[in-house]
């Protein structure tokens, strides 16, 4: 997410309808809100907020273990104010908890399973869909639904070998386990993934501060005899993070996500030196993840960053965007990160030239390989294999400009970052050329007419998406988009400075989690680029420390 060396345009007159002063005072404020929320040692210590997803898989356990308490109370008055939610997928959640908390079944209950199975599976990936179809099924059998007809266990019944990371594993091995109990089910298979369940230690852990593969962990052991006191002591591990709203989150934490992605946009934003060499030394101490044991099927990511220190699972977004942030600030004093996670992402390139998220071997996806080229942009010679990479996001590229959808609900979020990774291109790279012009097209054509954008075409605008197609449009020669997008974004701020609006971050895709912070520093970057990219706004923040 860095501003490209290379391949830079012309500067872009300042719209006339842009105050440059409020311009420099929105930025300022911004970036003292963000710089306001770093700890001392200069790391972003975020807190994800309460999910229904997670909040319904917990009451659903509680109400399978008789647990009767304040906590469950509070859970239960949280999913009865999602029963009305305009998320259609938290409320066929949260009815279904409520409903099985109360002995019965949801009304309709055939019709929740196929309207939660028809909205993940079509926005997440096609190379996850058969995945992904059996983890809404056991969600929903655990929630009291009945099992739809085309039910079976992953992978056919068999002991898994195909290639997943450590999360992907455990969260088939659960899925294994519930399927296996509802549909009367005990095999070689079934005796494997209670061995990877068992590994993750879920009566005193929540294993890789991921909440929710701890709520289906623990679903799936409630269904194997022998394992109950397990349940009961990881029920009480998992009530030590409950949200003051009464629900439960994604993920305990994501500091390295947050401290790498809010550095970059401080520093595009022109913040205080000594607070961006903090962060970075903090974030360089992160390189490598937690000590804790791997249960990746294949050649995992390693050497390179995890969301937060208590994660052990790489993965190349993170290493990615904590390379450009570590490069930015000062790429020799931290050569060894830099030359370490370097080469962590080249290890897990793919033959097709493309990126996975976690795991060599596993699918590429456009989103993160557009992540690893900007991060390898500044490493002359990694230019053979920035080609290759290049080269597959022109591969991949929809006819509408578009591309696969990657860990964002916003269609604008892959489309910056690709528009970013073709900056890094040789002047003489026609394909590329040509795929950053048909998303600058597709991102023109589909602003909104008050110079926003929503999450998908025609969607209402957002502060994160609008920041996203303003970054993109920064890089095309049209200040007339870049002025509507401006004055939008401009007149979302809040009085201390932050932004708002809908989370786009999803985990698992498409489910969106929100960090608030992580609505802040999408806009911060966009001020930051147009700072770099438009004439009279160029220059250092004056009083902003």
């Amino acid at each position: 997410m860095k501003i490209a060396e290379r391949a830079r345009p012309a500067p872009l007159p300042l719209p006339e309808e842009v105050s440059p002063d409020e311009v420099h005072q929105a930025t300022a404020r911004l970036t003292a809100y963000i710089s306001g929320r770093t700890d001392d040692d200069g790391a972003i210590r975020e807190q994800c907020e309460s999910r229904v997803l997670e909040s319904a898989l917990a009451l659903s356990l509680m109400t399978r273990t008789g647990t009767d308490s304040p906590a469950r109370d509070r859970l239960l008055t949280y999913l009865r104010g999602h029963q009305e939610s305009p998320d259609k997928l938290d409320r066929v959640l949260a009815s279904c908890a409520v409903a099985a908390a109360a002995g019965r079944r949801a009304d309709g209950d055939s019709t929740l399973v196929d309207t939660l199975a028809a909205g993940v599976l079509g926005a997440a990936p096609g190379f996850i869909s058969t995945r992904r179809r059996l983890m809404v099924y056991a969600v929903l059998s655990v929630l009291g639904c009945p099992l739809p007809a085309d039910a079976e266990l992953p992978g056919g019944g068999q002991v898994p070998t195909d290639p997943l990371h450590s999360w992907a594993a455990v969260q088939q091995a659960s899925i294994t386990l519930i399927l296996a109990g509802a549909l009367g089910v005990r095999n070689r298979a079934t005796e494997a993934a209670l061995d990877t369940l068992l590994a993750t230690d879920p009566a005193d852990t929540v294993w890789e501060g991921y909440a929710l593969m701890h709520l289906l962990v623990l679903h799936a052991l409630a269904g194997v005899p022998g394992h109950e006191e397990t349940v009961r002591r990881g029920l009480t591990t998992l009530l030590r993070h409950q949200r003051t709203d009464g629900g439960f989150p994604f993920v305990l934490e994501m500091h390295n996500w947050c401290t790498s992605t809010g550095g970059l946009a401080l520093h595009a934003a022109g913040a205080d030196p000594a607070l961006l060499r903090r962060m970075a030394a903090t974030l360089g101490a992160q390189r490598g993840g937690a000590p804790l044991r791997s249960l990746s099927r294949g050649e995992a990511l390693t050497g390179g960053w995890s969301m937060s220190p208590v994660v052990a699972q790489n993965d190349v977004d993170d290493t990615s965007c904590a390379l450009e942030f570590l490069q930015a600030v000062d790429p020799v004093a931290h050569a060894g990160a830099v030359r370490g996670g370097v080469a962590a992402l080249l290890a897990v390139q793919g033959a097709d030239g493309g990126f996975p998220t976690y795991v060599a071997g596993a699918s590429s996806e456009p989103c993160m390989t557009a992540a690893a080229v900007c991060a390898l942009g500044p490493h002359p010679a990694t230019a053979p294999q920035r080609a290759k990479a290049l080269a597959f996001l022109a591969d991949h590229q929809f006819a509408d400009g578009g591309f696969e959808p990657g860990w964002s609900r916003s269609r604008l979020h892959s489309l910056f970052r690709v528009r970013l990774a073709a900056c890094t291109a040789d002047p003489g790279d026609a394909r590329s050329a040509a795929m950053a012009e048909r998303i600058e097209r597709t991102v023109r054509e589909t602003q909104n007419t008050d110079g926003g954008w929503g999450m998908q075409p025609g969607d209402p605008s957002d502060d994160i998406s609008t920041a996203y197609g303003l970054i993109t449009l920064l890089h095309a020669d049209d200040p007339r988009p870049v002025g509507a997008a401006l004055t939008w974004l401009l007149q979302r701020q809040k009085a201390d400075g932050s932004y708002g609006g809908p989370p786009d971050m999803v985990g698992p895709r498409p489910f969106a989690y929100h960090f608030p912070l992580l609505t802040d520093i999408p806009v911060l970057l966009a001020l930051g680029h147009t700072r770099a990219r438009v004439r009279d706004l160029r220059g250092s923040l004056q009083g902003v420390r």
